[in-house]
C-alpha cells in the first residue's frame, strides 16, 4: 500500500518536473526568436532592397514610355493643328480666287506653287498644274503674278510681271489712262503716263484688258511714286506689285476662252 502511495507521489513529481522543463524549454525558445528577429531582418534587408531597386526601375521605365507616347501624341496634335490651320488659310485664298474666276472669257484652274527662283530679277515660279499653254496668266487672290513660260509633264515655270520681259497694259478705274507696266526686278515702270495724269502714292493700277492677252480689271500695281519729268510730255511714275506671290501656296492660271477654241479645231 505504502509503495503505490510512493509510486504515485514520484508519478506526480516528475509531471511537475516535465512541466516546469517544458516552461523553461518554452521560454527559452520565445527569447532565442527575440534575439534572432534583427539578424533574420538585417540578413532580408538587401533582398528588399533588390526588390525595391527592380520596382523602381520598372515604374521609371513604365514612366518613360508613357512619356514618350504623350510628347509623340502631343507631336501630333501640334502637325495636325498646324496643318488645320494652313487648310484653312488656303480655303480662304481659295474662295478669293473664285471670286477672281467670275471674269468671263477665260477658263479658269487652280494650281499650287511648288518652288520659287532665286534669281532676284526674274522671280520665277514652279507650278504644278494640268497643262496650260505659254503666255497663260497666272493671278493670286490679290491681283496679277505673271505669264507661263513653258510646260512640261504637270510642272509649270511663270514669268513675273517684275520680268522685264513681261508689259502689261493697265489703266487706273474711272479714267481714260493707258499705259503699259514693265519689271525692273524690283519693282514697277510705267510707260506712256501723260504728265496731265494726276497720279498720286496709294492709287491703283488694274489691268486695262487692251491686247486681250490679261483679262481686264485685275489689280496690277500701287503706285509708289508720281512726278512730271521736265521738258517730257510723260511723268515718271513707279509701281510695286499687289501680289504677294512670295508666300502664296494656290494660284489661279486663266486661259482665254478663245485660244481654247483655236486649238481644238485644229487638226
Amino acid at each position: 500500500m505504502r509503495r503505490r502511495l510512493l509510486l504515485r507521489w514520484l508519478g506526480i513529481v516528475a509531471l511537475l518536473l516535465s512541466a516546469l522543463l517544458a516552461l523553461q524549454f518554452f521560454s527559452l525558445g520565445q527569447r532565442l526568436l527575440l534575439w534572432s528577429g534583427p539578424v533574420l531582418s538585417w540578413t532580408q534587408q538587401p533582398v528588399a532592397w533588390l526588390h525595391e531597386g527592380a520596382l523602381w526601375f520598372e515604374s521609371r521605365s513604365i514612366l518613360q514610355q508613357r512619356l514618350g507616347a504623350l510628347e509623340v501624341r502631343l507631336g501630333q496634335q501640334t502637325a495636325l493643328l498646324q496643318q488645320t490651320q494652313s487648310l484653312q488659310e488656303e480655303n480662304i485664298r481659295l474662295r478669293r480666287l473664285l471670286h477672281v474666276q467670275n471674269i468671263q472669257g477665260y477658263q479658269w484652274h487652280a494650281v499650287t506653287v511648288i518652288g520659287r527662283s532665286p534669281d532676284v530679277k526674274s522671280q520665277r515660279l514652279i507650278l504644278q498644274t494640268a497643262p496650260v499653254s505659254s503666255d497663260d496668266v497666272v493671278v493670286s487672290s490679290e491681283g496679277l503674278v505673271g505669264l507661263i513660260d513653258r510646260y512640261d509633264a504637270g510642272y509649270a515655270v511663270a514669268r513675273t510681271i517684275l520680268d522685264a520681259s513681261i508689259t502689261v497694259p493697265v489703266t487706273l478705274k474711272g479714267s481714260n489712262l493707258a499705259a503699259l507696266a514693265r519689271g525692273d526686278g524690283q519693282k514697277l515702270l510705267l510707260d506712256f503716263v501723260p504728265a496731265v495724269f494726276s497720279l498720286q502714292s496709294g492709287d491703283i493700277l488694274y489691268t486695262s484688258g487692251a491686247g486681250g492677252l490679261y483679262p481686264p480689271g485685275i489689280a496690277v500695281a500701287r503706285i509708289i511714286q508720281a512726278e512730271a519729268l521736265s521738258g517730257s510730255p510723260f511723268a515718271h511714275v513707279e509701281a510695286v506689285p499687289i501680289a504677294h506671290w512670295q508666300r502664296d501656296h494656290w494660284l489661279a492660271i486663266a486661259t482665254n476662252a478663245t485660244s481654247l477654241v483655236h486649238s481644238s479645231a485644229l487638226p
